[in-house]
């Protein structure tokens, strides 16, 4: 039907063997901290509002598991943005210094473009196009 000029069999093949520990890590303890949370709050020394604190522990979590499996700058920049992300979740949720998610969201789409456009700058190798 269609002829492609890549060589045969044409497989995409991932490398994720070296992020398989900062998954299992991550996983494994995001179920401690879900059920953990969740027992807390059926024995009522939590409510409903304090298990949201999970959310910002779950993404704290996930940066210093990558800075621990898999060190280097790049890695280190990212897990030092999901911190700050926690933090900023954890200050919304508290309302500490009065900031809600309704007033700074913004701040937020603000962070998230700036790390897209940093990444691509900074870290992402521009592919080379043949020549032809």
């Amino acid at each position: 039907m269609f002829h492609y000029s890549r060589p045969r069999p044409y497989v995409h093949i991932f490398q994720l063997q070296g992020h398989r520990m900062i998954r299992r890590v991550f996983t494994g303890a995001a179920l401690i901290l879900l059920g953990v949370g969740f027992l807390l709050k059926n024995q009522g020394l939590i409510g409903a509002s304090e298990l949201w604190l999970i959310a910002p522990a779950l993404i704290a979590l996930s940066g210093l598991a990558r800075l621990i499996a898999a060190p280097g700058a790049v890695n280190a920049v990212r897990a030092l943005l999901r911190l700050g992300v926690a933090a900023y979740l954890v200050v919304v949720i508290e309302h500490i210094g009065g900031w809600t998610f309704a007033a700074t969201w913004p701040v937020l789409l603000i962070g998230v473009g700036g790390s897209m456009l940093g990444y691509e700058w900074l870290v992402r190798r521009p592919s080379k196009e043949r020549n032809w």
